[in-house]
């Protein structure tokens, strides 16, 4: 299997459910998990302690393409925190994670929709209307929604590049059994844990290496305000105006601004009313090299329901830096 390209519907088709017992399915797990991460690193990626990524990324979202920065800073055994810089449509910076048991909270969350998934909403206006707050007890709620999100988006992409999730997990693992595909076989892991995660490790039985991750989750579900803009269009917090000097972008009234903020909270209520469709999520990973002594995917892609939405390029990564713990305060 030395492409990971095989469709997710076709390795599924071609799970063989394990018939060994629970504890020799545990057994055959760790086998390949071990396999896999002596073919990563072996005894230096036993020694990671802490790990940095930045890379280049592209995300469809409403037809529309974003471009963005993305820094990941990993410290084992509690901290992480992903930072993205967006650029073009979107200019924002947004960063979550956790640090221990308090979670980095992003600056533009408006709320936790019922049926999961974050909900956005972006301009000028700022991410609440006046005098909007959770309650305590909402924002506990919200709180923990967002540390639970945090740990399992990062124990995804651990799978991917360390054949482990992230401690804060505490997952266990089982041997699912065999997918096939005209390029080869891969071992399937499951991981779980007792506070909901789920996620399927494929791992290429040639190479060693994991291929893909599989999970289910909420469609993501993203409200602007003002609705969808078409490219070249002025962001939300501005208006366009024609005359004699050409085109000139003005700032928007204050009553434009709150016709903009009562469409997203009605497109917001609209969606609490409705739970998230569930959908299959798909992590690929893919020209895996070798840096600091350690090989790392440095192409991954996400499908959400068959279809590619994110596509990553690795620019850097570092094993083992010295991170500043400033880093890690949300």
């Amino acid at each position: 299997m030395r492409t990971p390209r095989a469709s997710t519907a076709l390795l599924a088709l071609a799970v063989a459910a394990s018939a060994a017992a629970p504890m020799a399915a545990e057994d055959k797990a760790a086998e390949a998990l071990t396999a896999a991460r002596k073919a990563i690193g072996g005894k230096k990626l036993d020694t990671l302690k802490t790990f940095s990524l930045d890379a280049a990324l592209q995300r469809n979202m409403n037809n529309v393409q974003l471009n963005a920065d993305v820094e990941i800073l990993l410290e084992l055994p509690d901290k992480y925190v992903r930072s993205d810089a967006s650029s073009g449509m979107m200019n924002m910076t947004m960063a979550t994670g956790f640090n221990g048991e308090k979670p980095i909270r992003p600056a533009n969350a408006v709320s936790m929709g019922a049926g999961g998934g974050m909900m956005i909403r972006m301009g000028g206006a700022g991410p609440l209307p006046p005098g909007e707050k959770p309650s305590p007890e909402e924002q506990e709620r919200i709180d923990k929604q967002l540390l639970r999100s945090s740990r399992a988006d990062i124990s995804r992409l651990m799978l991917g590049w360390f054949a482990m999730t992230h401690p804060a997990i505490a997952a266990e693992y089982t041997y699912a059994g065999e997918a096939e595909s005209p390029d080869g076989k891969a071992h399937v892991i499951d991981a779980r844990n007792a506070d909901g995660f789920t996620a399927r490790l494929f791992i290429d039985q040639e190479t060693r290496l994991p291929l893909m991750v599989t999970y289910q989750g909420p469609q993501p579900r993203v409200i602007t305000q003002g609705g969808p803009r078409p490219a070249g269009a002025p962001a939300a917090g501005a208006a366009v105006q024609h005359g004699a000097q050409g085109v000139t972008r003005r700032e928007l009234t204050d009553e434009e601004r709150q016709k903009l903020r009562a469409d997203a909270d009605r497109q917001i209520k609209e969606m609490q009313s409705q739970p998230a469709a569930m959908v299959e999520f798909a992590l690929y990973f893919e020209d895996w090299r070798e840096v600091d002594g350690v090989r790392f995917p440095h192409k991954i892609r996400r499908a959400v329901a068959g279809s590619t939405n994110e596509e990553w390029t690795v620019n850097k990564v570092k094993v083992n830096p010295k991170i500043d713990a400033k880093k890690f305060e949300g």
